[in-house]
């Protein structure tokens, strides 16, 4: 077939077929060939501008034609169509739809605009920034620009070219709030500005107050838009509490309404004392109009919830009184048997005052408890010597627990507010009670004075005894060579010596319980006797702190002066060898007794050591220092089975002292303890 005669035909299927057809049907339709139907409509497309060849498909100019015209239909009836509605429509690609008919729409008669892939009416794009118009105008409040937009139909850079439209013919009644491409973009319209400004105005004039929540909702919470509601100078009036404002004259009437309670009972509930004024006031609120009553008037408290006078204290403190009188009895009774038992126990000697005292190679001093108390009142009978501290009426006190007890049973205190008041009179409390032990003590002073006389004779006996012993101890100290004789020595003027001392500064006195007093109150004790008994008990006690040579004897003849008719006249003599060895025996006896009952090891063997001594004839009293030097001392009058318990006992205290888990060393020490009582007391 002729080239001319092939393109001929084909046209003719072409606009045949509507402007629009396959190259297959062509094919079929002219029975020939589809590859020579293919290259021939190639050679029409590119020799004729009224021909365009996609997707094997031929399209002519007529086509076109009908979808301009088709198109124009629809934009008249909707106003808008989107590429991709028309592609589905017409069943074309977006490319061919691009290259056949959007790209030759400026080039006709066309009223619209292309934005994308949406195509626009002019008229259409008119009505709807009329639309926009009418919203922005009917807005009151303000409102996302997504919401606007999505109302409005346009695309967001149609939308701002319609509001831009606006603005420029300042058609626009309000402001935008944050950038345009932010998603949290907002319009603020000014009839808003003039509602919340007017309803805020109203509230405030209406209620005296304004809710700090209502102010955040409205867009007000910040000062500056405060002012710029209120003024300036209104917003200086205002009272900031924590989530209202109120005025300076609704906050009178909240402080005087809770003062007029406290006036009627002491105390007013904030909350309570508020009601009647019906404020939407939260705890913080409450609290702050508390705290500045309790800043501002005086004698006034604020806890919890609650402004109190300092009378609902005195009121509150008034009504334990019993309690507090009940107890302080108690007090007096536990300090007098305290006393007792400090003053006429006799109480085993206590040696492992720390892991040093039971050392092999230590010297003899200060530390430990005495021994020799045993010796002391097995010589006189008089009581053992025991370090204490003071126990009166300073050291009681009512402890929280029991504070709020006994108020909680006055029911004189709210019970929201309970614990502060335990904290406020706590200490008071306290002072009430140690007032009250000072007033049964002194009343118990009055009733004792009657037995003044016998108390006298008996601290006078007492004297005799210590004095005894102490002679006795003197004299066995000398069989042992320096530096272990003069280290006893010391050691016995800082125990028997010093509860002599005390003992006859209770006869000067008056008072048992001289060796309870500090060496302040002592010193001032001794100040305010008179000059003659003054002078001979400060040499006394001058002569236990001595560390000379002859510190002995500065004792014994301080105490002579004491004992002087000018003095005291308590006569203590110096006895003789037979009155030691009376002594001896009664110190031999009392340590056989307490060691038969003992059965703490350290103490046991510090007991052993002294029993043996004392049935040698050397009775002496010491502490668990002295121990290991003095078991040395007893090799050659001690059985050599009880000197090798005497060591083995010796070396297992000190090893459970300072390995105080060591279980097995504990089990041998106990059994070696056990093997060394039999064979001393057998």
């Amino acid at each position: 077939m002729h080239p001319f005669t092939s393109c001929f035909q084909i046209k003719n299927e072409c606009v045949a077929a509507g402007g629009r057809a396959p190259l297959t049907d062509i094919a079929v339709a002219l029975n020939i060939d589809f590859d020579h139907i293919e290259r021939t409509a190639r050679l029409i497309v590119s020799n004729d501008d009224e021909f365009t060849l996609s997707n094997a498909e031929l399209f002519a100019t007529e086509y076109v034609h009908s979808l301009r015209n088709e198109l124009r239909s629809l934009l008249e009836e909707q106003g808008h169509q989107t590429t991709a509605a028309l592609c589905k429509h017409w069943n074309l690609s977006p490319e061919l739809l691009q290259s056949l008919l959007i790209e030759k729409l400026s080039s006709t008669d066309f009223e619209g605009v292309v934005d994308g892939d949406t195509i626009y009416t002019s008229s259409f794009l008119d009505s709807r920034q009329l639309v926009l118009r009418a919203v922005l105008v009917a807005l009151t409040k303000v409102t996302p620009i997504s919401t606007i937009q999505k109302r409005v139909g346009l695309t967001p850079k149609r939308f701002w070219i319609a509001f831009e439209n606006l603005q420029a013919l300042g058609e626009v009644p309000g402001t935008l709030i944050g950038s345009r491409t932010s998603p949290a973009c907002s319009y603020r319209p000014k009839m808003y500005d003039y509602l919340v400004k007017t309803c805020v105005t109203n509230q405030y004039r209406q209620n005296e107050f304004l809710q700090m929540s209502t102010l955040k909702t409205l867009g007000l919470d910040s000062k500056p838009a405060l002012e710029e509601a209120l003024g300036a100078s209104e917003v200086k009036k205002l009272v900031n509490l924590n989530s209202i404002y109120m005025t300076k004259e609704l906050m009178e009437q909240c402080v005087q309404s809770v003062q007029d309670d406290i006036q009627k009972s002491g105390i007013a509930e904030i909350r309570l004392s508020l009601q009647t004024l019906n404020l939407p006031l939260d705890t913080a609120d409450e609290d702050l109009i508390g705290e500045k009553i309790a800043s501002t008037e005086k004698d006034t408290n604020f806890s919890d919830g609650f402004v109190y006078n300092n009378s609902i204290l005195t009121e509150a403190l008034k009504s334990i009184n019993t309690q507090i009188e009940a107890k302080a009895h108690q007090e007096v009774d536990k300090i007098d048997a305290e006393k007792k038992k400090q003053g006429g126990s006799k109480a085993p000697a206590k040696v492992q005052e720390d892991t040093d005292d039971w050392g092999d190679n230590k010297k003899g001093g200060k530390g430990g408890k005495k021994g020799g108390k045993g010796g002391k009142s097995g010589g006189g009978g008089g009581k053992g010597t025991t370090s204490s501290a003071p126990s009166g009426s300073g050291t009681v006190q009512v402890n929280s627990e029991e504070l709020e007890e006994w108020l909680r049973e006055s029911q004189t205190v709210p019970e929201e507010i309970l614990t502060v008041v335990v904290e406020k009179l706590h200490q008071e409390a306290t002072s009430a009670l140690r007032k009250k032990v000072q007033e049964i003590q002194a009343l118990q002073l009055v009733v004792n004075a009657a037995n003044s006389k016998k108390s006298l004779s008996a601290i006078g006996d007492k004297c005799r005894q210590l004095y005894d012993s102490f002679n006795t101890f003197e004299a066995g100290t000398t069989s042992f060579a320096d530096p272990l004789g003069t280290d006893l020595r010391q050691y016995l003027l800082k125990t028997v010596g010093v509860d002599l001392a005390c003992a006859i500064l209770s006869y000067a006195t008056g008072i048992d319980n001289a060796h309870q007093l500090k060496e302040k109150q002592r010193d001032e004790t001794i100040e305010a006797l008179p000059e003659m008994v003054r002078e001979p008990i400060r040499a006394l006690f001058a002569s236990l702190k001595s560390t000379d040579e002859d510190a002995i004897e500065k004792f014994h003849d301080a105490v002579y002066d004491c004992s002087v008719p000018s003095a005291t006249s308590l006569s203590l003599r110096k006895i003789d060898k037979k009155g030691r060895a009376e002594v001896g025996v009664k110190v031999s006896a009392d340590l056989r007794d307490q060691l038969a009952s003992q059965s703490d090891p350290a103490t046991t063997l510090l007991l052993s050591v002294l029993y043996l001594f004392s049935q040698a004839g050397r009775p002496t009293t010491a502490s668990g220092k002295f121990v290991a030097q003095l078991i040395a001392q007893m090799k050659d009058f001690c059985p050599t089975n009880t000197f090798e318990l005497l060591q083995s006992c010796q070396k297992g205290v000190v090893t459970c002292i300072k390995n105080k888990d060591d279980d097995v060393a504990k089990e041998i020490l106990s059994e070696d303890i056990e093997k060394l009582k039999s064979a001393i007391l057998q």
